[in-house]
């Protein structure tokens, strides 16, 4: 159909205050398009009524009355993201709440209840309005790789029960001149006609310092264009930008965001939350197994915690019976080269009668009683004694 946008536009404004003879006007719009083939035409006009529809039968809650607050569209699963005119990549990707793996990022206990003050507020934001407040809607989420950045989006997302549109950088950065700046900009359009977080991960690739040597001027219009589209967002709907580069990022950049979390490699009690949670059901360790991995992986980020943990459960499965922990650690160690704590590594990597008396002379280490370490060591508490007496002679 020629002018279909148009056609479109004009049942979505109409649809905003329906009427029954409305509804069937659009339905048998939709019924002929589909029998000349324009299918997809067809299906847009079923989108409109299905988002008003959605939008009625929804009962109100408090999740629900923040929806209200925010302007657009719901953005329902047969929406498609944008495309590069020039390529025809998708410049984004769309997660339904129902999509997203949602779980609950491990952080200290001062970040998680910021965290929790976070959704609060966003859970709310009708109330502020009401009060004439304008909320924060821009997240800023900065630090080093696998420590829980995207994790803690996806949760956000999940916990607000809004669609998630991740910009996709293989789509959005092009070789052709002013193309990159476009596509933010056609970017940020649809995440502003919908009800939905935009999520731009890996943000220090479209938002570098615009007097990086090494960039040609074509940064400079990328990174306007880009602070022009935070500066309309911001009053329109949630915006997560993720980066492990911040030292990368044009200052102005920082400006546009409301809220900024430095989000840390995990502490003591963080690291010991993270590997009790992995080891309570079918696979367990001892007590004093786990205080070894939370002493051996100072320094280590979320996802590398995961990886040893994930090592060791593959090698108990296999072994069973024959599992040995501490040459479980061993092999991971020599499989996985330049990981974080090296010292600590080297250590394990010793005789295991150097290792009992380094654990017993290291304080940062609390399970060095004999019975633990027999515990640890899967010896005899006479064997360790043994060992620990070496060192006196």
């Amino acid at each position: 159909m020629d002018h279909f946008s148009i056609v479109a536009a004009i049942c979505r404004s109409s649809m905003k205050n329906p009427t029954p003879a409305l509804t069937g006007h659009i339905k048998r719009l939709s019924k002929a398009l589909e029998k000349e083939g324009m299918q997809d035409q067809s299906d847009s006009l079923k989108g409109i009524l299905q988002a008003q529809s959605l939008q009625v039968e929804i009962q109100p809650s408090r999740v629900i009355m923040s929806r209200s607050a925010l302007v657009g569209e719901a953005l329902i699963p047969n929406i498609k993201p944008p495309v590069d005119k020039e390529s025809g990549s998708y410049l984004a990707e769309i997660l339904q709440p129902a999509d997203v793996k949602d779980t609950t990022p491990i952080f200290d206990t001062g970040l998680e209840t910021s965290v929790s003050s976070l959704l609060e507020e966003w859970k709310n934001i009708d109330l502020l309005k009401s009060k004439g407040i304008e909320p924060a809607l821009s997240l800023m989420l900065f630090g080093a790789p696998g420590t829980g950045k995207t994790l803690l989006a996806h949760h956000i997302s999940a916990e607000l029960g809004y669609p998630i549109v991740i910009a996709k950088l293989d789509g959005l950065l092009s070789s052709f001149l002013g193309t990159t700046a476009r596509n933010i900009s056609n970017l940020f359009s649809f995440a502003n006609r919908y009800k939905c977080i935009l999520l731009l991960d890996e943000f220090d690739a479209i938002a570098k310092l615009r007097d990086d040597p090494n960039e040609l001027g074509e940064l400079k219009r990328v990174v306007n264009t880009l602070l022009q589209c935070l500066d309309e967002r911001s009053k329109i709907g949630f915006t997560i930008a993720i980066t492990n580069h911040e030292g990368l990022l044009d200052p102005a950049i920082w400006r546009r965001f409301d809220l900024r979390i430095a989000i840390p490699k995990p502490n003591t009690m963080a690291r010991h939350q993270i590997i009790s949670n992995h080891f309570k059901e079918k696979l367990q360790i001892s007590s004093a197994r786990q205080e070894f991995l939370a002493w051996m992986t100072h320094d280590f980020s979320g996802s590398d915690i995961e990886k040893l943990i994930f090592f060791l459960k593959r090698r108990m499965a296999i072994l069973d019976n024959e599992f040995h922990f501490l040459e479980a650690v061993r092999e991971f160690i020599r499989l996985n080269a330049n990981m974080p704590n090296y010292e600590n590594q080297k250590i394990i990597l010793t005789s295991e009668e150097e290792l009992a008396r380094h654990l017993k002379s290291d304080k940062s280490f609390p399970q060095s009683q004999q019975a633990q370490l027999a515990e640890l060591f899967d010896v005899k508490q006479p064997t360790v004694s043994k060992w620990l007496n070496k060192a006196k002679l």
